[in-house]
């Protein structure tokens, strides 16, 4: 009873706070673009994209259309790619659900090494061909990229998606304001069925970034997750989940009760969290 007095609560905030929250969100991003306007749009020399080096042995295509390239340029959730790194080891499977453009696999991909795997979802059609682009870009050998959307039962399903620059949103979940546009049929599976040939234990981190759709992510995976303990790093985006019908702490729970424990990323290292009435936008790293 109080769950579901709580949920319409926060539902009911929501929808009174969002229009004002995503204007702010904006209004930032058009004054960061305002100030380096000329700056960033010289690095395209008149092209549609152009190679960043991230570090001495990754690079990544950024393209002008999208408005997660200048956020990337900038410096994008490095302390969640620090820990990416520091996590990974020769020899590991690395899951990357939500893959985008590939920016947390090209990372893993020389941390996990000739002997390891990375495995990279991305069910939207334009972003997976930039994400097969960024793999050959880097020429690595052991991303293996999967055109697919995950959730708690296979089949077809309506995929949301941008066309004005913000396909990093694009979700299963339909969104209420301006981001998402339009609609596609894509394919949708499982991750105990996406796992079934795979030496699971080898699994050492499932990163996912689903907008919204975590929870429905992670059920399709209970059978994995019971039965071996990755370490998980899930976004927390109130507003996502909202937008999918369920409360962000729906997951906490979830993966609690398989006996995680949550963390947040502080200065390099983890400290635990305690479950909060808000989760505006956090990545949380569960493990055992």
């Amino acid at each position: 009873m109080f769950d579901n007095i709580l949920y319409r609560l926060a539902i009911k905030t929501a929808k009174v706070l969002k229009n004002y929250i995503y204007k702010i969100d904006l209004k930032r991003h058009t004054i960061t673009l305002g100030q380096k306007d000329k700056e960033w749009s010289d690095l395209f020399n008149g092209q549609n994209s152009f190679v960043y080096k991230l570090n001495n042995s990754v690079k990544i295509n950024l393209y002008r259309d999208s408005v997660l390239s200048q956020p990337i340029y900038r410096g994008f959730e490095v302390e969640e790619v620090s820990y990416l790194e520091s996590v990974l080891k020769e020899g590991d499977i690395f899951i990357d659900i939500g893959a985008n453009v590939g920016l947390f696999s090209l990372f893993a991909s020389p941390k996990v090494g000739d002997t390891g795997r990375v495995i990279s979802f991305e069910p939207t059609p334009i972003t997976y061909n930039r994400l097969i682009e960024n793999i050959s870009l880097n020429d690595f050998k052991n991303i293996e990229a999967r055109q697919l959307a995950l959730s708690d039962k296979a089949g077809d399903m309506d995929f949301f998606i941008s066309n004005n620059g913000h396909d990093a949103w694009n979700s299963l979940a339909s969104s209420s304001d301006n981001k998402l546009q339009e609609s596609i049929k894509v394919p949708v599976s499982t991750l105990d069925k996406e796992l079934e040939r795979i030496d699971k234990s080898n699994i050492r981190l499932v990163k996912i970034d689903v907008e919204g759709w975590e929870k429905f992510t992670l059920l399709g995976g209970l059978t994995f997750l019971e039965n071996f303990s990755p370490i998980l790093m899930v976004e927390f985006t109130e507003q996502n989940t909202f937008n999918a019908g369920y409360m962000v702490q729906d997951v906490y729970k979830m993966i609690e009760e398989l006996g995680y424990k949550w963390f947040t990323l502080e200065n390099g290292g983890l400290v635990q969290d305690v479950m909060r009435l808000r989760y505006p936008y956090v990545n949380l790293i569960a493990k055992k």
